[in-house]
């Protein structure tokens, strides 16, 4: 049997356009649907009509656990895993210096997408109230435990993270900030807001949705750069070999 390789090309951009336009349809649906919730519609078309619109209110609200938006979220974050996956593989082969932060980073990022399936850092929360209690900037407490993983992360990664090149610590820099600007930030400003106006109402709806949009732009902008960082490294494009 004759060996045949197979080129696998890819357009980061055009990547980075659909997922971006996903997580606006996904911000758009989550919106409106508690726009339905706290404001209802003219009137109720029948029983489908009524079944639709249980499900957009649900189904589709990016702040509620175990629906659309939660599995597009860990997918989300389950695709830089295997990207980082797959550089560190590379790394390992030509013995990188920095093989091991790569697969590290694809370690963090399987548990983050494993975190964000099983909602696992919610359970932080009533630990964390009982220390830094449970209400404005804190209402969501685990954010304490985020914020103090976030500087350690800042602090073994620091090293790693100037040797890359200009172009690609601009992207990676950019990917991070928006992700933990939208996963810390963002919930802070949330636990605000539920505290201020409730969390069963549209501003609350509002706030959640635009949060959690940060968190999957982030993610998108950092597959981006990971397929960026590929395409500039193999310029061939990857390459599959069967024999």
């Amino acid at each position: 049997m004759t060996n045949q390789n197979i080129t696998i090309h890819i357009n980061p951009k055009r990547i980075l356009i659909w997922l971006l336009a996903a997580t606006a349809v996904l911000v758009g649906l989550s919106i409106y649907g508690q726009k339905v919730r706290f404001f209802g519609v003219a009137d109720i078309r029948g029983t489908w009509h009524e079944f639709w619109l249980d499900h957009l209110m649900n189904s589709f609200y990016l702040d509620k656990e175990s629906n659309i938006p939660t599995f597009f979220n860990a997918l989300l974050l389950f695709l830089p895993s295997q990207l980082f996956a797959l550089i560190s593989v590379w790394k390992f082969s030509i013995r990188d210096k920095y093989r091991y932060f790569w697969a590290g980073l694809s370690l963090i990022y399987l548990f983050l997408a494993f975190d964000e399936a099983s909602s696992l850092h919610e359970t932080l929360i009533k630990p964390m109230q009982a220390i830094v209690g449970a209400e404005g900037v804190f209402r969501f407490s685990w954010v304490v435990a985020g914020i103090a993983a976030v500087i350690l992360f800042g602090l073994v990664f620091f090293y790693f993270f100037l040797h890359l090149e200009r172009k690609f610590k601009i992207l990676f820099f950019m990917s991070l900030a928006v992700y933990i600007g939208g996963v810390i930030g963002g919930e802070m400003v949330s636990g605000y807001v539920a505290s201020n106006f409730q969390m069963k109402s549209f501003i609350y709806g509002v706030t959640a949705s635009l949060e959690e949009s940060l968190e999957l732009i982030g993610c998108s902008l950092l597959i981006y750069s990971l397929l960026e960082y590929l395409k500039d490294n193999l310029p061939q494009g990857l390459i599959l070999k069967s024999s």
